[in-house]
């Protein structure tokens, strides 16, 4: 694919987008900017759920066709795949707003397959716009549209590739973070920069505020993109690999909380940011491992935030937890804590 798309033959009314995307709101919203700023979207396609396997365990060959078009929103789509999202209230359905803006939508299994193609090379699109579709598009897709494709990435690339950045903005401590539209090529989240923007992350914020936020302004900047791009005006950064990092999607391990290895601030805001998301977090503490649902205040000397107790005693639920710097006031999402064994102390 070339790193200039031709935008010479860009119809009138901007270019003829195939949007994919998932349940969630980092899709919805981008699709809504989209929308809104009046840019024609032919279709939305969204991935098939996966297959159950059978009783041995085995991965059943799917019956299904490679796609099919939804005619209403499917009653049950997760909304986050890799963990278990906890508050689903905030999450928002692309496919009730494409439905009910009259746009045809693809629930597609087979994304290599010749029917596929030849389903979505009928729609004639000039780009594709990804925005948290779950899935790599195979080159058989990727050049249908003559101006290729972009996605909408919520980090400031090349910072934190990869299928969850904003996790690892928690995980990380980072203090500020961002959205990046670029250009889809081979290797995952490499393509030139076609608009970037700076994204604070303040104390206390959780994954869902986040995720919104960056969502907001991604739609907004994802429309930006997509006019320059037709108009011929985009400038094309190329990322610089030797600054590039590539996070993994989150496991077990990466979901404790080394509390006497952190400072306070850093314990409170990924409680505060990831619990919300993933369910109570263990948290490790000398001894024991405490189940925090929240963190309710932190204090640090250290930066200007001396430790001042709660006046009362505290009740069964709740804890005051000793960081590597600084003390965090935990709420617990269970009374009982575990010893840990030997070889985790």
């Amino acid at each position: 694919m070339s790193n200039t798309p031709d935008s010479s033959a860009t119809p009138p009314g901007g270019p003829r987008v195939l949007f994919f995307g998932m349940e969630g709101i980092f899709s919805a919203l981008p699709l809504q900017a989209l929308l809104q700023a009046g840019i024609p979207v032919c279709a939305l396609v969204v991935p098939a759920p996966p297959t159950p396997p059978t009783p041995s365990g085995r991965v059943q060959i799917p019956s299904r066709p490679p796609q099919r078009r939804l005619l209403a929103p499917a009653q049950q789509r997760s909304a986050r795949p890799l963990l278990p999202v906890v508050n689903s209230a905030l999450t928002a359905s692309p496919v009730a707003l494409a439905l009910g803006a009259g746009l045809p939508v693809w629930e597609v299994a087979r994304l290599s397959v010749e029917e596929t193609r030849a389903t979505l090379a009928a729609y004639q699109p000039d780009l594709l716009c990804i925005a948290c579709f779950p899935r790599r598009l195979p080159s058989s897709l990727l050049t249908l549209p003559r101006l290729g494709a972009v996605n909408l990435h919520p980090s400031l690339l090349p910072a934190l590739r990869g299928p969850e950045p904003l996790f690892w903005v928690f995980r990380e401590g980072l203090s500020e973070t961002g959205v990046s539209v670029h250009l889809v090529e081979e290797r995952l989240d490499t393509g030139p920069i076609v608009a970037q923007e700076r994204i604070s992350v303040p104390d206390g914020i959780t994954y869902a505020e986040l995720e919104r936020r960056c969502a907001e302004r991604g739609g907004q900047l994802l429309v930006r993109a997509v006019q320059a791009i037709a108009q011929g005006t985009a400038a094309y950064l190329p990322q610089d690999d030797q600054l590039g990092s590539y996070r993994p999607a989150p496991s077990p391990e990466d979901l404790q909380v080394p509390a006497l290895e952190w400072k306070a601030r850093h314990v409170y805001n990924f409680i505060r940011g990831v619990a919300s998301w993933a369910g109570p977090l263990p948290v490790l503490d000398q001894n024991e491992v405490l189940l925090a649902h929240d963190a309710l205040h932190w204090w640090d000397p250290h930066e200007g935030r001396p430790f001042a107790p709660p006046p009362t005693p505290l009740p069964t639920t709740e804890r005051l937890l000793r960081c590597g710097s600084g003390f965090v006031h935990l709420l617990l999402a269970a009374t009982e804590a575990t010893s840990l064994s030997p070889d985790r102390r």
